[in-house]
């Protein structure tokens, strides 16, 4: 036999056993689905969501990049409702499977080349680990001194700081030219706007929607939005739909005030009004109280900002077109809404604020009894709901794990002025100083509601955070980095 005539056979036989395999799976699925049908279904879908991750990272052109990624994050974590699992498997976010697949394959990359994973050597880094670290302690001293039950689902709080870990270090580490920022920029006002939109049909109850789809996103908010009205978007409650769109907010008047190109200028007037009407209909007075201090924070940076000219001008028409907003959203604005916002005034006497004292005082008891290091996750039991993050970190890791949190944060805050100070680029500044404003929003937020525990929140916030971290310069010029 020939060589030529050895290779023909080899590939047939190559395709023969492609093509029986595909078939043996096929019909595999085919009686799974019959005999067990949720099995079944899983399979199918997990097959699925392997293509599409294989399309998502090579391309049509079969070269891995993870850049493609950034995008893709961007719209799942923001308009995607989670993954629900059966029985009492926790609910996944599917971000969570981008970022995790991503690191698969840079991982099997590293493995099949040789080449190293760099990284950019980040402040934060080290802090992400302090702050695991806490976890850890906080527990072994809760299971050892305070004969604490430890159980599995505590070490889900070490499981979500990894992922969180991971998806910020995904994008931070990207190689994003300046001028791809602006995209991305426009790119998450566009689907940020698409989640308000969700809420607005959800108002109007369009199509049915509130039958057919807001069920998989806000399950347990249902009776809130159908009676009371008050908007999930595509979040779990209106509370955190209100502190996204304290987010949306804060890049639509920081592109207000530093772009200066006018089709994108426009892009954030046109979105402002947009974000203000679905903050407005959540109803909710702590987000709208965080959309406040952002904005304040914003206007002093931008008036702090050199090279900006015409500050004043651009203020003064900010606060004009708020003011023309406002009004109009006052004359749409739902009864119900106008009394939740009107209880602003006398907050401390709203029954809403008196429970959450009630609920305040019975955690910050639990805190006392271990004040250094906490807790733990503590859910075997202890609850998980505390209407104060603050609180709840401390319970769970004492002042030791509270200081440590405070110091990511911080690191990440002081980041982001590091990364405004040092470039140029209009988009980029735009964007620190949004987040700038979002942190200092998110910290009174987190006095009375949850941003580090909410699995689509943080998230959120991260991917922003890393996209601009992908512009942080490092001080040593020497300094590896990233080709991710």
């Amino acid at each position: 036999m020939s060589d030529y005539q050895l290779v023909s056979l080899q590939q047939r036989l190559i395709d023969f056993s492609i093509w029986l395999g595909f078939g043996i799976g096929v019909a595999f699925m085919v009686w799974l689905a019959v005999r067990r049908p949720m099995l079944g279904v899983m399979l199918i879908i997990g097959i699925i969501a392997f293509l599409l991750g294989i399309m998502l990272f090579f391309g049509l052109d079969g070269v891995l990049s993870l850049r493609r990624a950034v995008p893709a994050l961007l719209v799942v974590a923001i308009l995607f409702p989670p993954i629900r699992l059966p029985g009492g498997i926790p609910d996944v976010r599917p971000e969570f499977i981008i970022a995790v697949i991503a690191w698969g394959l840079l991982l099997l990359s590293h493995l099949a080349t040789g080449l190293p994973i760099r990284l950019r050597k980040y402040p934060s880094y080290k802090w992400f680990g302090l702050f695991g670290l806490s976890i850890l302690v906080s527990m072994a001293y809760a299971g050892i001194i305070k004969n604490q039950l430890i159980i599995g689902r505590d070490f889900q709080e070490l499981i979500k700081l990894l992922l969180y870990f991971l998806i910020f270090t995904l994008i931070a580490n990207q190689d994003i030219k300046p001028t791809s920022f602006k995209h991305y920029y426009k790119l998450a006002l566009v689907v940020l706007m698409l989640s308000a939109f969700f809420g607005f049909m959800q108002y109007i109850d369009f199509a049915g929607i509130n039958q057919v789809l807001s069920p998989y996103y806000a399950p347990t908010q249902m009776r809130g939005l159908l009676v009371h009205g008050r908007i999930t978007g595509t979040t779990p409650n209106p509370n955190e739909f209100g502190a996204l769109m304290v987010l949306a907010i804060s890049l639509a008047i920081s592109g207000v005030l530093f772009f200066q190109e006018r089709k994108t200028r426009l892009l954030c007037w046109v979105a402002l009004p947009v974000f203000g009407l679905a903050l407005f209909l959540t109803m909710s007075r702590t987000s709208l109280v965080a959309t406040f201090l952002a904005v304040g924070l914003i206007l002093i940076l931008f008036l702090r900002q050199r090279g900006i000219k015409y500050k004043w001008r651009r203020i003064v028409a900010l606060v004009v077109f708020i003011f023309i907003v406002g009004c109009f959203i006052l004359q749409v604005a739902p009864e119900k809404a106008l009394f939740r916002y009107s209880q602003l005034a006398n907050f401390t006497e709203a029954t809403s604020w008196v429970g959450r004292v009630e609920n305040w005082n019975t955690h910050f008891a639990l805190w006392m009894e271990s004040p250094l290091f906490g807790w733990g996750p503590g859910k075997s039991t202890m609850g998980t709901i505390v209407d104060n993050e603050w609180l709840l970190l401390m319970r769970r890791y004492g002042v030791i794990g509270l200081v440590v949190f405070l110091g990511l944060f911080g690191s990440l805050f002081i980041g982001l002025c590091r990364i405004r100070s040092v470039n140029t680029e209009v988009s980029i500044v735009a964007l620190t100083v949004a987040l700038q404003g979002t942190f200092a929003g998110y910290a009174l937020y987190m006095m009375l509601a949850s941003i580090y525990h909410s699995l689509q929140l943080m998230p959120i916030f991260l991917l922003f955070l890393g996209l601009a971290y992908s512009q942080y310069k490092p001080r040593i010029r020497t300094q590896e980095v990233s080709k991710l």
